[in-house]
């Protein structure tokens, strides 16, 4: 066994940090959160997205394009904390809940035949790990770095969300 392999918990943990959309929706929503000041509601991102990979696990007959979806939630939350409008609850709610089903819909590990249900089982919970940690780890210093300029930080993150998001759905169009 060599010093680089690894096992499907690691891959799990991983994944959220090497898919494009899945880092920009990530990153929009925990920054909006943050500009929001709503520090308790991204804990709900813990529900959202186990949702999202119970509903990937027992409805697999769910033919969406999720990576298209994920980019257009990315490029509203980018395009949100640009704004900085100040949203009413559900709006941050209904955002969160579908965010985090979609994210939870999007992660598939590389099935393998003979593959046994405890490494999918495994790499699962090291993907929603990475995805809740994040959303909820990111938010808190949002909430602090909106309180100074006026928001501009997080203004300024928000554009180059939008525009990340915009040069990947380019990328993506173009490339069928």
């Amino acid at each position: 066994m060599s010093w680089f392999t690894q096992t499907w918990f690691q891959q799990g943990l991983l994944h959220s940090l090497q898919t494009p959309s899945h880092i920009l929706l990530v990153l929009g929503l925990a920054f909006l959160l943050g500009q929001q000041g709503q520090l308790k509601v991204s804990l709900l991102s813990v529900f959202s997205v186990i949702a999202g990979f119970l509903l990937n696990h027992y409805a697999l007959l769910i033919n969406w394009n999720t990576e298209l979806i994920l980019l257009t939630l990315a490029l509203i939350c980018g395009l949100l904390l640009v704004l900085r409008l100040k949203l009413p609850l559900l709006i941050i709610l209904s955002l969160l809940i579908f965010s985090g089903i979609v994210l939870g819909l999007n992660s598939n590990p590389i099935i393998i035949p003979g593959l046994g249900s405890n490494s999918i089982y495994s790499w699962r919970l090291g993907a929603a790990i990475t995805l809740i940690l994040s959303i909820v780890v990111l938010t808190l210093p949002a909430y602090y770095l909106d309180r100074y300029w006026n928001g501009i930080i997080l203004r300024v993150a928000g554009s180059w969300i939008a525009t990340s998001t915009l040069f990947v759905l380019t990328l993506m169009i173009a490339g069928r």
